[in-house]
């Protein structure tokens, strides 16, 4: 992948930081989605706006699919998939847990993802056989094998029935990890997986681009990425488990599978 795709990447993604820091702490009108916790607000528009005008000034040929928007379909075998702000409902809460998300895919291949905490000030990005990075150093999961000293993450769609959540939730608790989280930022839950900072994350029917860019940064840091019943993933399947890839990821297959 040409070293100008990968720069014009991060610049969009920095550009639509820029956007969410610009509207963090205001007061924002909520722009109601699918339920009561779904929802966008002025400072996703702005950013997918900066994203978007960036990319296909770049790439017009390309076919856009952004979260607030219709998809752009320019018949073309490259996509490009934006989160303009994953963590919305952090944001409107204060709570500086968001990233912005953009990956390039061609066809059903994902070939560079750029995930960046606008907060901290941190760029990661990964390339298809090409390793994962943060600031430019690179980066890789941990190996602790240790269920109870581990951290896993889980997330799921806003439309996941409550008795799901809460039964998968249940199941990753009773493994009795040191800690299991929801932060409703699956962008930045990858983040932690690739840097070695958590152990797993679990993903139950999330969208496209919840997760499309993650997968890929967590795969090139060394994750183990399966389905729940521990079959191979594929690029698009919804419903999998990515972890450092020792023996607790057999655990939390065994756990969910109960």
């Amino acid at each position: 992948m040409e070293e100008k795709t990968i720069k014009i990447m991060k610049e969009a993604a920095r550009a639509g930081g820029g956007m969410v820091k610009k509207y963090f702490g205001g007061i924002l009108e909520v722009i109601p989605k699918t339920t009561a916790a779904d929802f966008k607000t002025k400072a996703d528009m702005e950013s997918e706006r900066e994203i978007v005008t960036l990319l296909s000034g770049a790439f017009p040929e390309y076919n856009i699919l952004s979260e607030e928007s219709d998809y752009r379909d320019n018949g073309s075998g490259y996509t490009f998939i934006i989160d303009p702000l994953d963590g919305t409902n952090n944001f409107f809460l204060g709570v500086p847990y968001v990233s912005v998300a953009v990956a390039l895919m061609k066809d059903e291949e994902t070939l560079v993802s750029v995930i960046h905490d606008p907060f901290h000030d941190l760029t990661y990005h990964a390339v298809k056989n090409g390793g994962s990075f943060l600031n430019g150093s690179k980066i890789v999961v941990n190996k602790l094998e240790d269920v109870d000293q581990c951290t896993i993450s889980y997330a799921c769609s806003y439309n996941t029935a409550h008795n799901k959540k809460r039964e998968d939730y249940s199941h990753i608790v009773d493994l009795h990890p040191k800690r299991a989280m929801s932060l409703w930022s699956p962008s930045r839950d990858f983040a932690l997986l690739a840097s070695g900072k958590i152990e797993a994350v679990v993903f139950n029917n999330p969208e496209l681009y919840d997760y499309i860019p993650g997968k890929l940064l967590a795969a090139e840091a060394g994750a183990l990425i399966t389905k729940w019943d521990g079959e191979k993933d594929q690029c698009k399947n919804s419903e999998f488990i990515a972890s450092n890839g020792t023996g607790i990821h057999a655990k939390i297959i065994q756990a969910l599978n109960k």
